[in-house]
């Protein structure tokens, strides 16, 4: 999850005044309506057409080399790819609801209430974030034996584009690691953290045949916003949005009430909270996982 900033927000208008955005924050986007620059040693800088963020640096803002008109805008790797990766909902009338950052305290609980509204959602889970992975084992069981999608968010949640080689190859073989001890699989997809992509990202992770896939709709209950600004977003898009929102489970206001509304405004708006490998068209058979093997009880092994 993105450090949350100490910011003053106005709820009422859902925007920032008179502030510059912090670290990693919103600055840009279609429909945003808050601070536009970022704080000294940031760049806004373009992630895609609804996201703008303040990353580290100081280039030029760059922009989307994808059609950002085009209705379902999805790529795999390895391709020829231009980066950052955008990713709109492909499979008609559905919606891919993306939970990051845990498995932690509130997520079995955010569980329950997809099941009891009969959707399906997606989790990008970290190995050791506010807790260790192999201590939520149960909950993450229960998430996969419920039909949920179980998807990479790497080991400890570091900016992949300032790892080395090595650094980069350990944050994503340790949460195999992990995964294959709890449930037996090794996940096809992955959201870097913060969206960060670079050359050494992306040919790296094509050559894991990861498919990457971010955001296109932002929450930002990272960023402070309350469930009711955060819901106001929601409410604020057309009959036919093709979203794939972006929230945290590791927040306990997103797992017990904003990830529950988010499940209901998605029945009100006629669409299928789906799979994200459903939503983008990906769910054959073994589109989501491979199956190596390999789970068993704790053991001395399952440590953080």
């Amino acid at each position: 999850m993105k450090t949350i900033l100490v910011s003053t927000l106005l709820f009422a208008s859902s925007t920032f005044v008179n502030a510059q955005s912090g670290a990693w924050g919103q600055c840009g986007g279609t429909g945003w309506s808050g601070a536009t620059t970022c704080i000294s040693g940031y760049t806004c800088t373009v992630v895609n057409q609804w996201y703008h963020q303040c990353l580290p640096g100081s280039n030029p803002p760059t922009t989307p080399t994808s059609n950002p008109t085009t209705p379902y805008v999805y790529h795999l790797f390895p391709t020829n790819h231009p980066y950052p990766k955008s990713h709109a909902a492909r499979v008609p009338n559905t919606i891919a609801i993306t939970f990051d950052d845990g498995p932690y305290t509130w997520t079995s609980q955010l569980i329950d209430s997809l099941n009891s509204a009969n959707v399906t959602a997606t989790f990008f889970v970290v190995g050791q974030m506010y807790g260790c992975i192999y201590d939520y084992a149960d909950v993450l069981k229960k998430a996969y034996n419920s039909g949920h999608q179980i998807a990479s968010h790497t080991w400890s949640h570091k900016d992949l584009t300032g790892q080395s080689a090595s650094g980069l190859q350990t944050e994503i073989s340790r949460l195999e690691e992990a995964l294959k001890k709890i449930l037996g699989i090794r996940p096809k997809w992955l959201r870097p953290p913060y969206g960060g992509q670079n050359s050494n990202v992306v040919n790296t992770l094509g050559g894991l045949k990861y498919k990457v896939v971010t955001w296109n709709f932002d929450t930002e209950d990272w960023n402070g916003f309350s469930v009711s600004a955060s819901q106001s977003k929601f409410n604020s898009l057309g009959s036919d949005p093709k979203i794939i929102p972006l929230s945290h489970d590791a927040l306990q206001s997103t797992a017990t009430q904003l990830g529950p509304w988010i499940a209901q405004w998605a029945k009100q708006k006629g669409l299928r909270a789906v799979t994200l490998s459903e939503c983008l068209g990906e769910s054959i058979p073994g589109g989501q996982y491979d199956l190596v093997g390999g789970a068993g009880p704790r053991d001395s092994t399952w440590r953080c």
